[in-house]
């Protein structure tokens, strides 16, 4: 692996997915465009967990979407197993189908109530005959008994497995992962996690995990983007993201998880964020999260910082927590 620098920011020459300056912007009132995505850059690698946190509303689902191309970009790229998928047409995406997929949040949503679960998991192209559908089933923890019923028969997690064998499908070597565990049940949720993990060893896949749960991010996670307002503040490895985090939005993030040592909890630091994120439709000027940042300063009101490198991970910010 090797590493370049492109406006101040580590770039991963070999990465499965690389996204640069990725951009969008849905219409808004009056002609003021609401910049959902605000120039997010970052790598994985094969094979590779990365975790994209955030408060809701800070772009990571726009993003992921945009990945497997169900939004289009305003601007910016996509680059997919070294080709630029970022302006392909339908035809011309229809064989990487296959190999970028997604697992979405609420599963009965993204299951046609129409089909039965063998229809759901072949797909409109006919992926697997009816063995092999009983065979993913038994993969993601279902009974070949569940192959001909229909998804309101199922609990919200059975759901979930059920989406996750459909993605699994096409063999793929990318798999989004829209927060697939928000939804579902806090025991439910571990299982769900685990099922992943364990596939992800299984099929050597690379997985973009988008979530608000920092506990289940570490778990799943070997790096960690965390979002605000439509761009990325910090990106680095797990531990020490979670340990040193760098951005002061980071570290008010990981204070606000609960400790299960009573103990420690009593004494932990806490940080309370000033007021609401600001609206995607009237970002601040400078440094997007100035105006509830307790080191801001006049140079973060009117220049944008960009990502730079601080102890070993991409920090974008003008005075990073030492």
């Amino acid at each position: 692996m090797s590493l370049l620098v492109e406006r101040g920011r580590p770039v991963t020459t070999d990465a499965l997915l690389a996204v640069q300056d990725l951009r969008m912007t849905f219409p808004g009132r009056r002609g003021r465009g609401i910049r959902a995505v605000d120039g997010v850059s970052f790598d994985l690698r094969p094979g590779e967990t990365l975790g994209l946190v955030g408060e809701s509303g800070c772009g990571k689902s726009t993003t992921g979407r945009m990945i497997v191309r169900l939004l289009e970009p305003t601007s910016g790229t996509v680059s997919f197993d070294g080709r630029d998928i970022t302006h392909l047409g339908p035809r011309e995406m229809l064989p990487l189908r296959g190999e970028i997929q997604m697992i979405f949040q609420d599963p009965f949503a993204s299951l046609n109530p129409r089909q039965t679960v063998q229809q759901i998991i072949s797909g409109p192209r006919r992926l697997l005959d009816r063995a092999g559908v009983i065979e993913l089933l038994k993969l993601v923890g279902l009974s070949p008994e569940h192959i001909d019923r229909y998804p309101h028969e199922f609990s919200g997690g059975q759901a979930q497995r059920i989406g996750i064998a459909r993605a699994l499908a096409p063999k793929p070597k990318l798999i989004i992962c829209d927060e697939p565990v928000s939804a579902l049940d806090v025991s439910i949720q571990a299982q769900i996690v685990n099922l992943l993990e364990d596939l992800k060893a299984e099929f050597d896949l690379a997985y973009l995990f988008i979530a608000h749960d920092l506990s289940v991010v570490r778990h799943m996670c070997e790096r960690i983007a965390v979002m605000y307002l439509g761009r990325i503040v910090e990106v680095g490895d797990r531990e020490a993201i979670y340990t040193d985090p760098a951005h002061p939005y980071t570290k008010a993030l990981l204070s606000a998880v609960p400790v299960p040592d009573p103990d420690v909890e009593a004494t932990r630091e806490r940080i309370v964020l000033r007021g609401d994120p600001p609206s995607p439709a009237s970002p601040p000027p400078g440094c997007s999260f100035n105006p509830r940042c307790h080191k801001a300063q006049d140079r973060c009101r009117v220049e944008v910082p960009l990502p730079t490198v601080v102890r070993g991970r991409e920090v974008a910010c003008h005075f990073p927590e030492e």
